[in-house]
């Protein structure tokens, strides 16, 4: 007996002894971090939002039904005595001083909504159970991600998490880079004061300065070398794509979508070519477009569609990366407000994104994809 004892617990020092290392893989912090995603759209990752437990229940904030479409709208009234979600034809109203939920129509749930540094935080399960969504959490090599469907939902978990993989990767970066303590240093006791007032200045006349961004896809390894630029710095951009060539781009499309990146058609074709052009859209991705770059702007204006006109495009920039480069970012200094840029998309406009994206990093510039209010 005191045999089979000792075996036990030189079996179970064992086993701790190969588990520690294992549990050092991962901070301890992880265990408390999600990415969420809707349909497929991943959502930004910060503390002020992390769904977090709370009696057995998973939380999540308003905004993932205020800011995505779910078909559900989010209301709190002005008193904040209670918020609502609701559809055309349901509605759950939360007691957030005394607790409990009911339908408006006599059924009341113990189900609870809190609040939390401002957000209305809701009961994952129920809230998807009650509007027919569909939730699940999928671990990843990073950290879980809360995945909320509908039934305009288009990409699998799996292919989800494979599209999304770079744009998870520079996010979960960037959280833990948020999370360092700030490097304060030392001014230089010779330097004026009055020169770190203008640096201060100029700082913050750069961030003034917002940049439209739309890109040509022109060949599938140009629009994978762009994305991995733009997810690596966090900026979204507009793709324009020939309607005609839209099947040979179904994975990138995806990763587009899911990616926050927004689509639209480079093409002086008919409003039939770009209406096709959109069902290939929906089938791959379950979104459609009305932004172009066309000069057949009557006919498409017509038809419900929009034409972005660029004040910077990069056609007339030269032939090589450094003279593209160079002219590009002398034209952005120069700039007040806003400047709507269009590139090409070739190889070499590959690596001018690059360097763009660094300098604008650097110079505190904002960075935008085009939306359909550019388009007129």
């Amino acid at each position: 007996m005191k045999r089979r004892i000792g075996g036990c617990l030189m079996s179970l020092l064992l086993i701790a002894t190969f588990l520690v290392p294992l549990l050092e893989v991962r901070p301890l912090a992880a265990d408390n971090v999600y990415f969420i995603s809707v349909n497929d759209n991943l959502c930004p990752m910060n503390d002020e939002t992390m769904p977090f437990w709370s009696g057995g229940d998973l939380y999540v904030p308003h905004t993932v039904f205020s800011s995505y479409d779910l078909g559900i709208t989010y209301f709190k009234t002005n008193g904040s005595q209670s918020a609502l979600l609701y559809t055309r034809g349901k509605i759950l109203e939360f007691d957030l001083v005394n607790g409990g939920a009911n339908n408006k129509v006599g059924t009341y749930y113990t189900a609870n909504a809190l609040l939390k540094q401002g957000y209305t935080y809701f009961p994952l399960a129920f809230v998807s159970n009650y509007f027919g969504l569909k939730h699940s959490v999928i671990n990843t090599d990073l950290v879980p991600v809360v995945r909320i469907c509908s039934d305009s939902v288009v990409l699998s978990d799996s292919r989800f998490v494979d599209a999304a993989s770079t744009l998870m990767a520079a996010r979960y970066s960037s959280y833990q880079q948020s999370k360092k303590p700030p490097v304060i240093s030392k001014p230089d006791a010779m330097q004026p004061s009055q020169e770190g007032e203008v640096k201060g200045e100029t700082a913050n006349a750069k961030k003034n300065v917002h940049v439209t961004l739309g890109i040509r896809a022109q060949n599938p390894e140009t629009v994978g070398r762009m994305l991995d630029t733009l997810d690596f710095y966090g900026y979204k951009a507009t793709f324009f794509f020939e309607p005609e060539g839209l099947g040979s781009y179904e994975d990138f499309l995806r990763r587009i979508v899911a990616s926050g990146h927004r689509i639209g058609f480079a093409s002086g074709s008919s409003s039939t070519a770009l209406k096709n052009g959109n069902k290939i859209l929906r089938h791959c991705t379950g979104t459609v477009t009305r932004m172009t770059l066309s000069n057949n702007t009557a006919e498409l204006s017509q038809a419900g569609y929009g034409t972005y006109t660029p004040a910077l495009s990069e056609n007339s920039m030269g032939e090589t990366q450094s003279v593209r480069a160079n002219r590009m970012l002398s034209r952005l200094e120069k700039s007040k407000g806003s400047v709507r840029v269009l590139m090409c998309g070739d190889p070499v406009s590959a690596d001018v994104l690059s360097v763009l994206c660094s300098r604008i990093h650097d110079e505190n510039y904002s960075v935008h994809a085009v939306n359909e209010v550019d388009c007129q």
